[in-house]
């Protein structure tokens, strides 16, 4: 037993092809042999030792055999079955050839067609064959077939090993009834998120399964489970989804023992989802994705430069095969991005792109002296700032005569910082970074101007923005003020020509309000001068 075991594992290693896999449907089973040969089977318990090879043949007796599975139904009810056809050389002394099939878990059987004396006369020295079919198995098993002569001659054993097909074959989900695991046809709706599924040429003897899962190893469900009543397969069910992720399958299972279940992914090539997952933590600064389906990826963290390049901060980088991406202490700049590379390529997201994450702000101003550099932080922090010269377009060196000054940035308070303009060029930029954290981006300001003719635009608004709106309160004064006395003038002028002639004039009011009108003008225009 342990020799045909040990066998049995050798040729599965070997990955030993069967010789014929193709289906067929039968009715019956049994034994069949060559033309003028009677054989008849029966059960045959393999014990007895082997003989020594007789002189008449140098060879095995056995010459080929061909291993295949056939479909055998009957009463609507059908069964996967073995079939053994075997070719051998017929001589005196063999009464027969049994027939063994192991399999893993399995005791095994063995099967003897026997040929009765008054036939095996005729057939003596000639080629005879055998086929054998009532070996049933389930979809899937794999099987160790050994065949000898009766009685059996050492050195003429014949074994193979075979794997009846899975019930991923066509013809065995058609007509095996624990491979009929039923179709799904879905339709999905991705204003209402919802998903709608059929089931199709599922058994009609029993109910159904159906629910949403994340597959990896294994489908875990997710949302409600419908089972569903074998006279109501007919009808549609229903179900809603939070993302449409690569992972999220519509499985279906009959309601029997042991069924095999099928699957269907909706969404399996929606890889941007799997980069959705990132949160970041504004207490512990920390970076995080978790990927909301297996996935193999490696993580990294780059900074965007210009459209479609991102560096890559070193040699740091994180797989997600085993456990969540975790990166300690980020600078939540827009710049700053993390990359995702598979197999089937790289995507890039920056989480800091949006303007609900605030973070720190940069201005650079610049005159014949210098360059003044102001730094705004919604959060404590502590950065370095100096000088540097574009080598390319994303690089940009230390400056060998400059040094980099660290400063301290309150919250809300902006810290200021000069920088000598010794070297000032098109070349030379403003670099600034935070120094308190594990992951930062390099900021820079460069086309700096330090001529003297260059005024200081960002001083400039800052007071154009101080004087602005009392400078526009006064002018809109004043021209309110002279429309009044203007209304007023003409108004006098119009209710004196109406006038009777025997009465006086009634315009003092109106002098009096030319005259108060004159007054306020001359005070403000002596005001204007005093100023």
């Amino acid at each position: 037993m342990k020799m045909k075991l040990a066998l049995f594992l050798l040729l599965i290693v070997l990955q030993i092809e069967p010789l014929n896999s193709t289906i067929r449907q039968i009715q019956q089973c049994g034994v069949h042999c060559s033309k003028g040969l009677n054989c008849n089977v029966k059960p045959y318990l393999s014990l007895s030792r082997c003989k020594k090879q007789h002189d008449w043949t140098n060879s095995s007796s056995i010459h080929n055999v061909s291993l295949s599975t056939v479909v055998r139904c009957e009463k609507g009810k059908c069964s996967v079955n073995l079939n053994m056809v075997v070719k051998m050389t017929l001589y005196d002394d063999i009464r027969g050839v049994f027939m063994c099939v192991h399999s893993p878990g399995m005791l095994e059987r063995c099967q003897i067609a026997n040929f009765p004396h008054n036939t095996r006369q005729h057939a003596t020295g000639k080629e005879v064959e055998v086929q054998y079919d009532c070996f049933s198995f389930r979809p899937g098993q794999d099987l160790l077939v050994t065949l000898n002569t009766v009685p059996s001659f050492c050195n003429n054993t014949w074994t193979q090993t075979y794997t009846i097909p899975e019930c991923a074959d066509e013809d065995l989900r058609r007509t095996i009834s624990e491979c009929k695991t039923g179709e799904l046809a879905y339709t999905v709706n991705t204003n209402r998120t919802e998903i709608t599924v059929r089931v199709r040429e599922a058994p009609e003897d029993a109910d159904y399964n159906l629910r949403l899962c994340l597959k990896g190893r294994i489908c875990i469900g997710v949302g409600s489970h419908h089972l569903i009543k074998k006279q109501d397969l007919h009808r549609n069910q229903s179900f809603l989804y939070s993302k449409a992720l690569p992972c999220l399958c519509i499985e279906g299972w009959p309601a029997t023992t042991n069924a095999r279940r099928t699957q269907v992914c909706p969404f399996k090539s929606n890889i941007e989802e799997l980069w959705s997952g990132v949160t970041y933590d504004h207490q512990t600064q920390a970076l995080s994705w978790k990927p909301a389906c297996p996935v193999k990826a490696v993580s990294s963290l780059c900074q965007a430069v210009v459209p479609k390049t991102c560096l890559d901060f070193g040699n740091m980088s994180l797989s997600s095969e085993k456990h969540n991406v975790v990166f300690s202490t980020v600078d939540p700049h827009p710049q700053l991005c993390m990359k995702f590379t598979t197999e089937a390529g790289f995507w890039i997201k920056c989480p800091f792109s949006s303007e609900r994450f605030p973070g720190w702000n940069l201005k650079v101003a610049s005159n014949a002296d210098g360059h003044v550099v102001e730094i705004v932080s919604w959060f404590p922090a502590r950065f370095a700032v100096g000088l540097c010269k574009m080598s390319s377009s994303v690089t940009c060196e230390l400056l060998e005569e400059s040094s980099f000054l660290n400063i301290s940035v309150d919250r809300t308070k902006p810290s200021v910082v000069n920088l000598s303009a010794q070297r000032c060029d098109p070349s030379v930029c403003v670099q600034v970074k935070r120094i308190d954290v594990q992951f930062a981006v390099q900021e820079h300001r460069c086309n700096l101007q330090c001529s003297e003719q260059q005024f200081d635009q960002w001083s400039y608004s800052e007071a154009l923005r101080k004087y602005a709106l009392p400078l526009v309160v006064c002018i809109i004064t004043l021209v309110m003020a002279v429309l009044v006395g203007n209304v007023t003038l003409k108004a006098c002028g119009w209710g004196q020509r109406k006038q009777k002639p025997d009465k006086s004039p009634s315009c003092r009011s109106a002098a009096e309000t030319e005259t108060l009108i004159h007054t306020a003008s001359e005070d403000m225009d002596t005001e204007l001068r005093l100023a």
